[in-house]
C-alpha cells in the first residue's frame, strides 16, 4: 500500500512537494525536519506519523497463539504437562539414560503422534521396530487412518558417522521442502561416534556440524528435533550416569532430559536443563502395551 492510497490528498502533496516519498524517510525524520521541508503544522505531521505508522507495523499476535503449534506430544499426558505441551519446535532436545529405560518408547510413542503432521525417524542401532510402533498406532489409529499416517513417517537406517552428517546435511532438507514433517527423530546419536578408533578432533568437528545442521533444520522448518543418548559412567565415584559425546555436544543442545528406571517397572523423566521450562520437574510413567502411559496404570 503506497502512500497516496493511505494520506490525506492534502498531505501527501505537500510531501510529494517537499521530494518526502516512502514509509521510511516519515518514520525516521523528526517533527522539526518534516516541518522545515513542508510548513506544515504538528498536529497534521503528528496525523502523518501515526497514519504511516499504523499502516506499517506488523500484526499483533498474542503469546497464546505463538503456543498454539509450538510443540510435539508424546502421547503420555504425564510427561506433556511437564514439557508445557510436548517437545518444543525450533530446539535441540536430548533425552539420555541407561538402556532399558523406555526412551525408544518415548521416541516411537512420539512418532505415532506425528502420524497426520509428519515425522522423519534415523536408528543408528538396531532396524526400525515395525512390530512394536504398530502395536502403539494401533491404539492412536483407526484403520482408515492407518494407511495414511504411515505414508508420513519416514524411516532411514544409518550406521556411521559420515552417513548421519550426509544425511541431514543434504538429503533431510529435500525430504523437507517437499514433505510436511513436525519431528525429526535420531535413535541415537551417540551410536554412530561411539568407536575404539575414532579420531576425537575430527569428531568434535563431526558433532558441532550435526547439531549445527540440526538446529538450523529446527528453525527453519519449525519442527521438533529430538535426540537419543546413550550414557556413560561417572568416575566420581558415585553410581550416577552421564551422557555420551562429551562438552562438544553438551553446549550444543537447549533442552536435555534424563530417563530412570524407578520401582515396579515405573520410570521418571526429569528435566535436566531447558531454557523454557524448570528444572528438576519429573514425570513418573509406564511403558504398556499400548505404549507410555501415567503411573497410575502401573497399580492396575
Amino acid at each position: 500500500m503506497n502512500l497516496e492510497e493511505i494520506l490525506p490528498t492534502r498531505l501527501y502533496d505537500k510531501l510529494e512537494k517537499a521530494g518526502i516519498c516512502t514509509k521510511k524517510q516519515i518514520i525516521i525524520l523528526s517533527l522539526w525536519d518534516i516541518k522545515k521541508l513542508t510548513n506544515l503544522l504538528n498536529e497534521d505531521i503528528l496525523l502523518l506519523k501515526n497514519i504511516v505508522t499504523y499502516n506499517c507495523s506488523p500484526v499483533n499476535i498474542s503469546g497464546n497463539l505463538l503456543e498454539n503449534n509450538s510443540t510435539v506430544k508424546t502421547g503420555c499426558a504425564g510427561v506433556d504437562k511437564i514439557l508445557n505441551g510436548g517437545f518444543k519446535k525450533g530446539i535441540l532436545t536430548e533425552i539420555y539414560g541407561e538402556s532399558g529405560t523406555g526412551k525408544t518408547q518415548i521416541a516411537l510413542q512420539t512418532a505415532v503422534c506425528c502420524g497426520f503432521s509428519g515425522c522423519v525417524y534415523i536408528c543408528t542401532e538396531d532396524v526400525f521396530p515395525v512390530k512394536r510402533f504398530n502395536q502403539m498406532s494401533q491404539n492412536m489409529w483407526c484403520d482408515k487412518e492407518d494407511k495414511v499416517c504411515k505414508k508420513n513417517i519416514f524411516i532411514e537406517h544409518l550406521t556411521e558417522s559420515h552417513e548421519l552428517v550426509s544425511c541431514i546435511r543434504v538429503r533431510l532438507p529435500k525430504l523437507l521442502k517437499l514433505n510436511n514433517v513436525s519431528a525429526v527423530i535420531i535413535d541415537s546419536v551417540a551410536a554412530p561416534f561411539r568407536c575404539e578408533n575414532t579420531n576425537y578432533v575430527q569428531r568434535a568437528e563431526e558433532l558441532k556440524e550435526l547439531a549445527t545442521n540440526l538446529l538450523y533444520i529446527a528453525q527453519e522448518y519449525n519442527l521438533a528435533v529430538i535426540c537419543i543418548n546413550q550414557v556413560t559412567a561417572c568416575f566420581d565415584g558415585s553410581d550416577d550416569v552421564l551422557p555420551t559425546l562429551g562438552l562438544v555436544w553438551s553446549n550444543m543442545i537447549t533442552c536435555r532430559l534424563k530417563i530412570t528406571k524407578t520401582f515396579q517397572e515405573c520410570r521418571e523423566l526429569t528435566i535436566a536443563f531447558a531454557p523454557h521450562l524448570p528444572s528438576g520437574l519429573v514425570a513418573k510413567f509406564v511403558i504398556t502395551k499400548k505404549g507410555i502411559e501415567d503411573e497410575y496404570v502401573c497399580d492396575k
